[in-house]
């Protein structure tokens, strides 16, 4: 079995057709075979969503569309560094890259293995040289919201052409922050944002704090209550020149 998987993965890899993949009744030897003959350090190209007590296996093939949302939030942090937002004392001082596979589920998803399509990992005081155990912000598209401290971007229509209308795509995304009320305590917060269509009313953007980037430790010269503003627009814009280049039609 994993060598089944193996080869249909790579030759995937080749043809970026289709987008993702899905293998059923999965045994966890057939992953961990799998899952080691993918693991390289030139290979980020599929991401791997591993549902053990289903036996399910689902391997992403990020296309262009799968992962504009990583590459807005790329954006919209080089524009805040451009424009002075983001002091310098930043640089180095977090790393913002594609995942590597962290089991961060608990409760009854504590079982369930998944890649981020993007990661956000700030060092740690007193010398700030140290990474983070783990990711503080993570990204994903089309998937739930498991996880505190997630951006979560669904593609309605992406994977499934049956439930489109008119052969149109939408987009809707999800903030969901943890802050700490006691020590091993925390409250969460979900926010949902429309992108394609918007929504009626027009919203404020989101925002992340420096506090939040940082776990509330932030580096000397960074102030807490600092921001970063996410632009839905910019978000929008970005979805629909990529639905419009997969030959599909955005949802508005």
């Amino acid at each position: 079995m994993s060598a089944k998987i193996f080869k249909e993965i790579k030759d995937t890899i080749k043809t970026r057709n289709p987008d993702f993949l899905t293998f059923h009744d999965v045994e966890q030897v057939d992953y961990d075979h799998a899952i080691q003959g993918l693991q390289h350090p030139t290979n980020c190209l599929e991401h791997l969503h591993w549902f053990s007590g289903d036996k399910y296996l689902k391997v992403i093939m990020p296309s262009a569309l799968h992962e504009c949302p990583g590459q807005w939030i790329i954006d919209e942090i080089t524009d805040a560094m451009v424009r002075g937002i983001i002091p310098p004392v930043w640089v180095r001082k977090i790393g913002i890259c594609a995942s590597l596979e962290y089991k961060i589920f608990t409760g009854e998803y504590k079982r369930y293995t998944k890649e981020a399509d993007l990661t956000i990992i700030p060092c740690l005081s007193p010398d700030w040289t140290k990474e983070a155990s783990g990711p503080l912000w993570y990204l994903r598209v089309d998937g739930p919201n498991r996880y505190n401290n997630s951006i979560v971007m669904l593609l309605s229509g992406w994977q499934d052409p049956a439930v489109r209308r008119q052969n149109r795509i939408g987009t809707r995304m999800w903030i969901k922050r943890a802050r700490p009320t006691h020590p091993n305590s925390f409250k969460t917060s979900t926010e949902t944002y429309e992108i394609l269509p918007p929504a009626v009313d027009p919203v404020e953007n989101p925002s992340l704090t420096f506090e939040e980037f940082f776990a509330g430790g932030c580096p000397p010269g960074l102030d807490p209550k600092g921001y970063v503003i996410l632009n839905l627009e910019n978000l929008r814009i970005l979805a629909r020149r990529k639905i419009i280049n997969r030959g599909n039609v955005p949802d508005e």
